[in-house]
């Protein structure tokens, strides 16, 4: 089972990264036993006029939270699943309420194509996914009829009517035997939703290297464009809509706050596609750059200048708080919510997240192995509230001189008889 995350690019309006689900436990999710956050949506489409989704009106029910969205494509592989557990349940005792947080138009245009049934609970503001600490998705969480949290755990492939309706009559929740059509039926539609959202398919059978970069459009005026990425083991990587800046943010691992250039270079998007599993990572990376920059006719410059900066250092406390699980994570910062959420992120990919919050350079220089798993409340530009957040962890920051590396990235005229991305 694959689960989506936002990832940090300033350009980005949503980005998606595929990880497993062992290794994206999140202790942030509310504790089974404890009473259900609050459930206050901006909106409830395809349920009866006047509903309410507090826990009062919903007393008695058996509620299946189900986080998404619609350039989630392990989310929209799901549904499916999730439609037939809606159409066999009792909807007097079982109610499906498929949680969005984007904008309701995207919302309403995508369920046109691909109908989901069941209520559809738009979160504009993102305060329901703060309250549940939901910041990987799909995500299910399970709440009995007492209001109370039933289930963090359990996917909709492993619920059925029978369950639902036990957990709805006060005995515990168990999940249901394994069912091979239904992970089948759920394994194709989640392909078929990668591949949809790619200009090609996301893998290529028997691949041992490949990068493609095809062109995207263009940025419509006034709207950010809408960038997937989607990773799907090392070497294999998939970025659609994106800008030029952001697929070397990406692709490369370097903060956009590093990278500077004419405005236009980011007019034009892009769809990436890296097939390479058995790459040595630096060799990689320099083939993606020269992709990119021959792609897009960019010229790349690097400079390494000394700069202002803040060092990211770690207490004799901090190796406690780290763990080692096997495969790899991400942090990314939202101003929007003003939180860094760390999953499965190592203390390089920490610094990242703490740049793009405090819009300063940060280096790593703990010289720790190892993940953080948290959540870190950080007001934008604040190396007060970072320093806060960054002692629960045993880490710090300070302000230094460092040499920091950039990149400047300049159009090259295209050559006679050439066309830019259109």
């Amino acid at each position: 089972m694959h689960r989506c995350l936002f990832l940090i690019a300033p350009a980005v309006a949503c980005a998606g990264v595929a990880f497993s689900q062992a290794a994206m436990a999140n202790k942030n999710l509310p504790a089974v036993g404890n009473a259900a956050p609050e459930l206050l949506l901006t909106q409830v489409m395809q349920a009866p006029a006047g509903t309410k989704t507090d826990w009062a009106a919903l007393h008695g029910k058996v509620i299946v939270l189900e986080f998404w969205a619609t350039w989630c494509a392990p989310c929209i592989g799901e549904i499916p699943v999730l439609n037939a557990l809606n159409a066999s349940v009792d909807p007097s005792k079982v109610q499906i309420v498929s949680v969005d947080d984007e904008d309701p138009a995207v919302v309403q245009a995508f369920l046109k194509k691909k109908p989901i049934s069941g209520w559809i609970g738009l979160d504009t503001s993102g305060k329901v996914f703060d309250r549940y600490g939901v910041y990987s998705r799909p995500e299910t969480i399970i709440v009995g009829p007492d209001g109370r949290v039933a289930s963090t755990t359990m996917r909709p492939e492993s619920l059925n009517a029978a369950n639902l309706l036990a957990l709805a009559n006060g005995a515990p929740l168990k999940p249901a035997a394994p069912n091979a059509a239904t992970q089948s039926q759920l394994d194709q539609a989640t392909a078929q939703a990668f591949s949809d959202q790619v200009s090609k398919s996301a893998t290529t059978a028997g691949a041992l290297f490949e990068i493609s970069l095809t062109a995207a459009g263009h940025v419509e005026a006034g709207k950010e464009p809408e960038t997937h990425l989607m990773m799907r083991g090392p070497g294999q990587m998939d970025v659609t809509n994106a800008s030029a800046t952001v697929l070397l943010n990406m692709a490369l691992g370097i903060p956009a706050t590093r990278i500077t250039g004419a405005k236009e270079i980011d007019n034009a998007l892009y769809n990436l596609h890296v097939e390479a599993p058995n790459a040595e990572p630096k060799q990689l990376a320099s083939a993606v750059e020269l992709a990119i920059a021959t792609g897009a006719h960019l010229r790349i410059e690097r400079q390494t200048a000394m700069k202002d900066a803040y060092v990211l250092t770690a207490t004799p406390e901090a190796a406690g708080h780290l763990t080692h699980p096997p495969g790899g994570g991400a942090a990314f910062y939202s101003t929007k919510r003003q939180v860094l959420q760390c999953l499965n992120a190592t203390l390089s990919q920490v610094a990242g997240g703490l740049e793009k919050a405090l819009e300063m350079p940060v280096v790593d220089e703990t010289g720790l192995d190892g993940m953080v798993m948290d959540t870190l409340k950080i007001a934008p530009t604040d190396v007060a509230s970072a320093n806060a957040a960054l002692a629960t962890l045993g880490l710090k920051l300070a302000a230094a001189k460092r040499p920091i590396e950039t990149l400047t990235v300049t159009a090259e005229p295209f050559p006679a008889g050439a066309h830019a991305a259109n």
